[in-house]
């Protein structure tokens, strides 16, 4: 963020993450909540890990007091037969929640699933995997190659996984002036509690046969906290969606620029077909099989 579109931001103004206007009893219950230093059962086979976060803790210092994750770093047990369950419920599936529910399960660290960004949820999804089923990943992939297109089992060991880190230098809100237009957007970082919102308003669109993926746009929305003109007048929350469809490339651009946050592990790398020899590129697959032996 360049320091001469640097301003000072009324957190209390802040519609799009809760946890950045909590009061301090609000934010009490939502660490009560978080809670879960043991399982409430009568059998505990496993003792919560100690994990370490790809942002370092960076920007959690508004939702929690616990110096864990404070310090970069995040306790979770291991999946149990109640986290699958969630995992294979339609209704969690059908409403994005599924994640978010896991995670919350399955953290004993005081911080609300919510709250996590998705640049350390991608990231702690693979790290619960592999204290849970093991290190090795197989799945299959479909060769990409138009005279092939075979399926084919890839595996992958979780630990040869490089995530990147956060800068020391981050900071939120980030405030960026496009350079075409003139107007000023701020925004936060994607949490859980996005990917969610995000779900959601997909899916409440009316569904035609022109409708295309809003994905990217509802991204930004879910996440920006104001737009200014180049008058430094607010723009109505309500034309928000209006005003990220008419920029042009120039401005996309610097907004992608600065709300980019690669974890490093996007695609994968190095895999060819054994059948034809094509290299594949593509995502690594989470999906309900993630979570399988």
């Amino acid at each position: 963020m360049a320091e001469e579109n640097k301003v000072d931001i009324d957190l209390s103004k802040v519609a799009n993450l809760e946890a950045l206007k909590r009061t301090d009893s609000e934010f009490a219950q939502t660490v009560s909540e978080a809670k879960r230093k043991n399982k409430k059962s009568k059998f505990n086979f496993a003792e919560s890990e100690l994990i370490q976060l790809p942002s370092k803790g960076l920007l959690y210092k508004n939702v929690t007091e616990d110096k864990d994750v404070l310090n970069g770093y995040i306790r979770i047990y291991p999946m149990t037969v109640e986290e699958e369950e969630i995992l294979t419920t339609q209704k969690f599936l059908k409403t994005g929640s599924a994640t978010r529910m896991v995670l919350q399960s399955c953290i004993a660290s005081d911080i609300d699933a919510r709250d996590i960004l998705m640049f350390d949820s991608n990231y702690l999804l693979f790290r619960l995997r592999q204290i849970s089923y093991g290190n090795t990943y197989k799945f299959k992939i479909k060769c990409q190659n138009q005279f092939c297109e075979k399926d084919f089992e890839h595996s992958l060991n979780i630990s040869d996984l490089q995530f990147n880190e956060l800068s020391d230098d981050i900071k939120e809100p980030v405030v960026v002036k496009l350079p075409k237009s003139q107007y000023t957007v701020t925004f936060i970082y994607p949490r859980l509690a996005h990917s969610e919102e995000i779900f959601m308003r997909n899916n409440s669109r009316n569904k035609t046969t022109d409708d295309r993926d809003k994905s990217k746009l509802d991204d930004l929305i879910t996440t920006t906290i104001e737009i200014l003109d180049k008058n430094g007048k607010l723009v109505n929350p309500k034309d928000w969606e209006d005003f990220y469809e008419a920029l042009i490339g120039m401005d996309r651009a610097a907004l992608t620029e600065k709300s980019r946050l690669l974890t490093g592990v996007e695609s994968i790398k190095d895999v060819s077909c054994p059948y034809c020899g094509s290299k594949y590129e593509g995502g690594i697959p989470i999906g309900i099989e993630f979570f399988r032996l």
